[in-house]
């Protein structure tokens, strides 16, 4: 239904909070389903075929009754279960987390707490499912339903053993066009890759890329030596002592982090969280300052 409001899948993707080559394949994958083209991909704006837009009426009416009453179910059983649902990013894991959860489990010793390591793109997807109460992401959702906290905002540097680029010099972005560069997958990081793509375009250097879909395989090959590569700030604590940041000619992006959760959520444990969040941001004080205040 977004590519169809939309006309465009890049436009729908954004929308989503997915990546563009994960949507167009969803879309294949349910015309094939279906057994007919649902969109006419010929002209500059994508648009429904006769098919698509018979198959959207129902499409929609479906959807929406299925979300609500499923979001409806959820949200009975969270409330009378004294639970939460947190999902988060490893960055939230280690600057927010600890402090959270201490918390929580001092003023509401008997809440169930369900932690949820997800992408950012699973996290928005679950959140508006209802399976989430809270979520730590890149993303600011800037949606009528949803409340947006941004937590913090982290520089990306370019980082490499030392004998890879054992100058002081500054490094031309280019030049990483002739080396082996380590990478998030986009469907794993589409915030951060879409940000570096605009300095670095990875599609045109796939003989050289080491694509990677989680922290730990990012680490690993950093501090095996195995290429350049770019890293928010909060990985540098866990790089070895011969990586180094390495200058670069442009100026790198940076990542925000934000808090996204449901306007009208009635959950105690949820608005403890907020509380604080909201706090930390306005007085510049760190999550376990305000958490424990």
């Amino acid at each position: 239904m977004t590519v169809a409001q939309e006309q465009s899948f890049t436009k729908a993707a954004e929308k989503l909070y997915t990546a563009q080559p994960s949507l167009s394949q969803q879309i294949k994958d349910l015309e094939q389903e279906v057994g007919v083209t649902l969109f006419d991909r010929t002209t500059r704006k994508v648009k429904l075929t006769d098919e698509g837009e018979a198959f959207l009426k129902y499409a929609a009416l479906t959807l929406d009754n299925a979300k609500q009453a499923v979001a409806a179910a959820r949200q009975v059983a969270k409330q009378k279960n004294n639970q939460i649902h947190i999902g988060f990013l490893n960055v939230a894991e280690l600057k927010l987390m600890p402090s959270i959860l201490a918390q929580l489990r001092k003023n509401i010793p008997n809440l169930k707490i369900h932690l949820h390591s997800l992408t950012c793109t699973e996290q928005i997807q679950k959140l508006r499912n209802a399976e989430l109460d809270i979520c730590f992401t890149r993303y600011k959702m800037d949606h009528s339903d949803y409340e947006d906290i941004h937590i913090l905002t982290e520089q990306i540097y370019l980082v490499a053993a030392d004998n890879l680029h054992p100058s002081e010099r500054t490094l031309k972005l280019q030049e990483l066009k002739n080396s082996s560069v380590i990478m998030c997958e986009q469907n794993a990081s589409p915030i951060f890759y879409d940000k570096l793509n605009v300095l670095v375009p990875f599609e045109k250097m796939d003989d050289q890329m080491l694509w990677v879909t989680n922290v730990l395989q990012h680490i690993n090959l950093i501090n095996l030596g195995m290429g350049f590569s770019f890293a928010p700030e909060y990985l540098l604590k866990f790089l070895n002592h011969n990586i180094k940041i390495v200058k670069t000619d442009e100026q790198l992006p940076q990542l925000g982090l934000y808090a996204n959760y449901h306007r009208h959520s009635n959950n105690i444990a949820l608005k403890m969280i907020t509380e604080a969040l909201m706090q930390m941001t306005t007085e510049g004080k760190s999550a376990e300052e305000v958490i424990h205040a």
